[in-house]
C-alpha cells in the first residue's frame, strides 16, 4: 500500500512545479469560444463525433486480463516514474479542460465530442496512474486539481497548443511503441505495448482540433498575424519538447533509444502533419535550426545545474537572456510551403496478453 503522505508530497512537488518544461493546466475564454460558428461544417463534425462514439478503444486500456502485469516491477530505472508523472500530468490537464469546454459549450456536437475527448483523457491518465502504482508511486489527482495553477488562454491559442500537444503525443507514442516492438528486450515493462492503440486517440484528438480550426479558417489560420502566431506556438511546443527530454534523457536511455534522435523524429512527423491544417511547416531540417537547438539545449543544462547549486535568478539572467534570444533566432527563420516530406505509415500489431492476442487498434491513415 502506498503511504498517503508520500503520494501528498509527491503531488504537492509537482503542483509547484513552474519551470520552463513542466506542464500547465489551462482554462479559456468560453464566451469568445461560443461566439464561433461552426454550422457550416456541421456535416464534417457529426463525423468526426461518430470516430469518437464508436470508441475502438472502449475494452482496450484493461489490465486484468493480462499476466505480463503480474509480477515485480520494485526495480525498474528511477527514470520510468518521472517518465509516468510527466505523461499522467499531460494526461489529466487535458481532461481537465476538455471537461470544462463540454460543460460550457453550447454547441451539442462539439460539447458531446469534448466529454468523449476527455473520456479518453481520462482512461490514459488512470492507466498511468495503474502503472505508477506497480512501482509503489501515484498522485492524488483531486489535490493536484486544487494546488496547480491554471493559466488563462485564448480559445485561437488554446486551440493551437493543443492541436500541436495531441498530435505531437501521437508521434511520441507511435515512435516509441514502433522501437521497442522492434527491440523488446528494452520493453521493461508491459504499459510500453499499449502505446500503438493509445496513440490513435492523440490523433483522433488532434484531428478534432484540427478541424475547428479549418472552420475558423479566416479567424484562426489566415493573415500575417495569424501565421506568426502559428509559428510562435510550434516553436514553442518543440522547444519545450527538447529541452523536457534533454533532462529525461536517462529514460530514453533505459528503453534503448537516442533522444536527441528520437525528438528530431517527432518534430519532422509532427511539423509535416501540422502543415496540413496550418498550411506553412518550419524549416526543421535546415542546419542552423538544429544546431540552435542544440545550443538551447547545453544552456539549458548548465543553467539547470547551477539552479540546483542554488545559485540566484540574477546570476541566471544572462543564461535565460540567451537562451530567449536563441528562440528568437529560430522564430525569425523562414518557414516553408511547399509539399511535406512523407510521413511513414505505422503498422500496429495487436496487443500480445502473456500468451493471448487481442485485436488492437488499426494503423492511422497518416
Amino acid at each position: 500500500m502506498i503511504a498517503t503522505e508520500s503520494v501528498i508530497q509527491e503531488t504537492k512537488a509537482a503542483a509547484a512545479d513552474k519551470s520552463l518544461i513542466s506542464p500547465r493546466f489551462y482554462v479559456t475564454d468560453y464566451k469568445k469560444m461560443n461566439a464561433l460558428r461552426f454550422d457550416h461544417m456541421a456535416d464534417e463534425f457529426k463525423a468526426m463525433h461518430k470516430r469518437f462514439a464508436d470508441d475502438p478503444n472502449k475494452h482496450f486500456f484493461k489490465r486484468d486480463d493480462d499476466p505480463d502485469f503480474d509480477q515485480d516491477f520494485s526495480k525498474l530505472p528511477a527514470s520510468f516514474k518521472d517518465f509516468l508523472i510527466r505523461g499522467c500530468l499531460g494526461e489529466f490537464s487535458g481532461a481537465l479542460l476538455y471537461k470544462e469546454i463540454a460543460e460550457r459549450i453550447e454547441d451539442p456536437i462539439l460539447s458531446d465530442t469534448y466529454r468523449l475527448m476527455a473520456r479518453d483523457e481520462g482512461r490514459h491518465s488512470g492507466f498511468i496512474r495503474l502503472a505508477m502504482r506497480d512501482i509503489n508511486a501515484d498522485l492524488d489527482l483531486q489535490l493536484l486539481q486544487g494546488e496547480k495553477e491554471f493559466v488563462s488562454m485564448h480559445p485561437k491559442i488554446i486551440l493551437y497548443t493543443t492541436y500541436l500537444s495531441e498530435v505531437i503525443g501521437y508521434f511520441r507514442y507511435i515512435n516509441i511503441y514502433s522501437h521497442l516492438q522492434a527491440h523488446p528486450e528494452h520493453r521493461y515493462h508491459p504499459i510500453f505495448k499499449y502505446f500503438g492503440g493509445w496513440c490513435q486517440d492523440e490523433l483522433k484528438h488532434g484531428d478534432f482540433i484540427g478541424l475547428q480550426l479549418e472552420a475558423q479558417k479566416n479567424l484562426y489560420l489566415s493573415g500575417g498575424v495569424n501565421r506568426l502566431l502559428i509559428r510562435f506556438f510550434a516553436l514553442a511546443v518543440y522547444v519545450t519538447m527538447w529541452l523536457r527530454d534533454l533532462k529525461a534523457q536517462d529514460f530514453y536511455a533505459s528503453i534503448g533509444m537516442d533522444w536527441r534522435a528520437y525528438d528530431l523524429k517527432v518534430i519532422r512527423e509532427t511539423n509535416a502533419y501540422a502543415q496540413r491544417v496550418f498550411g506553412l511547416r518550419l524549416d526543421v531540417d535546415h542546419p542552423k535550426f538544429i544546431r540552435i537547438l542544440d545550443r538551447m539545449a547545453e544552456r539549458y543544462a548548465r543553467m539547470t545545474e547551477r539552479e540546483a547549486a542554488g545559485v540566484g535568478k540574477l546570476a541566471l539572467a544572462p543564461m535565460k537572456a540567451a537562451m530567449a534570444a536563441d528562440y528568437l533566432r529560430l522564430f525569425a527563420m523562414s518557414v516553408r510551403k511547399d509539399a511535406p516530406p512523407p510521413i511513414p505509415e505505422y503498422p500496429v500489431a495487436p496487443v500480445v496478453k502473456g500468451s493471448a492476442v487481442t485485436g488492437g487498434a488499426q494503423p492511422a491513415m497518416v
